[in-house]
């Protein structure tokens, strides 16, 4: 597999033969008609279905290779064993017996040795459309979405830590009082800590920005009224097509406050999530003449 990495200037990328990659898929479609009648109404659903899988066997002269400089303190690598883009970075210290979390001074701290948080790719991917005809008038529609991957979200890291994002908003006088063991102690955690001290230390923590990157979209919405013009001496076209058109119209995602569809580049270095603008909302009108 050819691997672009990043090199000198911004922008600048070197192709180079970095990893050897297990590649497999598979892709799917089907279509149904529940109702045709002989006036020529009709409707019509079509589903497809996409799934690819790969596997990292080896990469050349590293135990791994950075596809992109390290944001944050998460890199995306091609790291042997894993899928291309595995996230790495720091995860929260956890007590090995009980997984739960290790707090100093009551504050969460990362483990010393970056893991694996996710990797960028979906597990699948898919899309229901359907059109409904009924005489001069069709309504047609298409959701499309991802299930699976993560994402690594820079606006949820900075918007949280600094306090300027909904889930800040509990703010005890007394402080918030972390569920973990205290390492110090070996005891469960008693020491309250401010809500600012408190995001301020997850800054260190790659895993709390590491999010669950499926979306689904109601990606088309459409109105459409066709005129027939045959008895229009002045007109040479068949019909006259007026759509309304909605794109984008809405979105269920797990992700919180960002749109996981974004993308940072077009090269492997994909999964970050860094402030790009969302898939724009967009309602309009289209006519259309059938010569």
């Amino acid at each position: 597999m050819i691997v672009g990495l990043p090199r000198g200037g911004a922008g600048s990328v070197v192709a180079t033969n970095a990893a050897t990659l297990t590649n497999s898929g598979l892709e799917g479609g089907i279509v149904l008609v529940p109702i045709r009648t002989t006036s020529a109404d009709v409707w019509t659903i079509s589903a497809n279905f996409a799934k690819n899988s790969n596997t990292v066997d080896a990469v050349r002269g590293a135990s791994s290779v950075a596809l992109g400089p390290s944001l944050f303190g998460l890199t995306v690598e091609a790291l042997p064993g894993q899928a291309l883009g595995a996230l790495v970075g720091n995860a929260y210290k956890r007590d090995p017996a009980t997984h739960a979390l290790l707090l100093d001074s009551g504050h969460p701290i990362p483990d010393s040795k970056p893991r694996v948080l996710g990797v960028m790719a979906p597990d699948w991917s898919g899309g229901v459309s359907t059109t409904l005809r009924r005489g001069i008038f069709e309504l047609s529609a298409l959701v499309d979405g991802r299930l699976g991957g993560s994402i690594y979200s820079a606006s949820n890291l900075w918007g949280i830590t600094s306090g300027s994002f909904a889930e800040t908003a509990f703010r005890p006088d007394t402080g918030l009082l972390i569920a973990g063991i205290d390492v110090a102690t070996g005891k469960a955690n008693t020491q309250h800590v401010s809500a600012e001290d408190y995001y301020h230390s997850l800054r260190q923590i790659q895993e709390a920005w590491v999010y669950d990157a499926s979306f689904v979209k109601l990606r088309d919405l459409r109105l459409t009224v066709a005129f027939p013009l045959r008895s229009w001496p002045v007109l040479t076209a068949q019909s006259l097509r007026a759509s309304l058109i909605g794109r984008n119209l809405a979105m269920w995602a797990k992700a919180p406050n960002i749109d996981p569809e974004t993308a940072l580049s077009t090269t492997t270095l994909q999964g970050i999530e860094m402030g790009q603008l969302p898939t724009a909302r967009s309602i309009g009108v289209q006519f259309s003449l059938t010569p």
